[in-house]
């Protein structure tokens, strides 16, 4: 029987499962962006210390040589507009383009509107504009009106939602309501590299979370200014494999000098552990 050596000193702190990876451009405040599916995430931070080697002494340390962290993930979900994003985006090495397909019509879709929550319609378009065309009526076929009964908003998602106006006369509280629209979705992506020589600098987070007493606590880690270390690397599976087409990515963290010292590099943040 196995001789317990130690009891837990603190369970929560212990990490189980894996992580979200979220980025967004380097130096901005705005919503990050979810890279979705991915495997094999990982983050190092490598500390390498600058030494002074004399003939008649033992090695002196005097400075790092590097501080750097670097995030790698086998990315599963192939979203050109994702991958375009993380070479540097409209900084980076490459161009992207969108091929818009026929306009579609949606008619009577259903949605129940309470409070003054706001509810994503069903379809959007390809560019994650705004859909076209949209009439709302409440269940007894009376028009509402927009701004006066309901509002309507694009999300970072790309998707288009609407809400109820508190003060509506049209449309009540738990009322379901019926939306006629159009919405434009994408034939095709197309992502071009080749002649650029600069990459764009990014801000990646990892966040895992963990169930505690009922609550979602987070795990982060933040590095605050990567860049692409890899290109677009494909290994197609066997025709009868049941593995996806991943491809790998690597990006290395530098020194953010723009930052106070001592929270330049990167910065986790543990709701876990405590």
């Amino acid at each position: 029987m196995a001789r317990a050596q130690t009891t837990p000193q603190l369970l929560n702190s212990v990490t189980m499962g894996s992580a979200k990876i979220e980025m967004r451009a380097y130096g901005s405040t705005g919503a990050y962006t979810d890279l979705g599916l991915a495997s094999g995430i990982e983050f190092t931070e490598t500390i390498t210390p600058a030494e002074i080697k004399a003939d008649n002494a033992s090695p002196i340390t005097v400075d790092l040589q590097e501080h750097s962290a670097t995030v790698k993930f086998d990315m599963l979900e192939q979203d050109l507009a994702k991958i375009y994003a993380l070479r540097g985006g409209s900084g980076g090495l490459d161009t992207y383009a969108t091929q818009a397909a026929e306009a579609v019509t949606v008619t009577n879709e259903p949605h129940t509107l309470t409070g003054t929550q706001m509810v994503a319609l069903d379809y959007a378009n390809g560019d994650g504009s705004e859909v076209g065309s949209i009439v709302v009526t409440d269940a007894s076929s009376n028009a509402a009106v927009r701004n006066t009964d309901y509002v309507i908003a694009t999300g970072a998602d790309g998707k288009t939602y609407i809400g109820r106006v508190a003060a509506s006369t049209v449309i009540s509280t738990g009322e379901g309501v019926l939306v006629d629209y159009s919405y434009t979705p994408l034939a095709n992506k197309s992502l071009s590299s080749g002649g650029k020589s600069t990459i764009g600098y990014l801000e990646v987070k990892l966040t895992n979370l963990k169930n505690i007493s009922g609550t979602n606590k987070a795990k982060t880690i933040t590095v605050y200014k990567v860049q692409v270390q890899t290109g677009l690397d494909y290994k197609f599976p066997a025709g009868d494999s049941t593995d996806p087409l991943s491809c790998p990515v690597e990006l290395k963290g530098y020194n953010d000098a723009t930052r106070t010292a001592g929270d330049q590099l990167y910065k986790t943040v543990d709701e876990q552990g405590v």
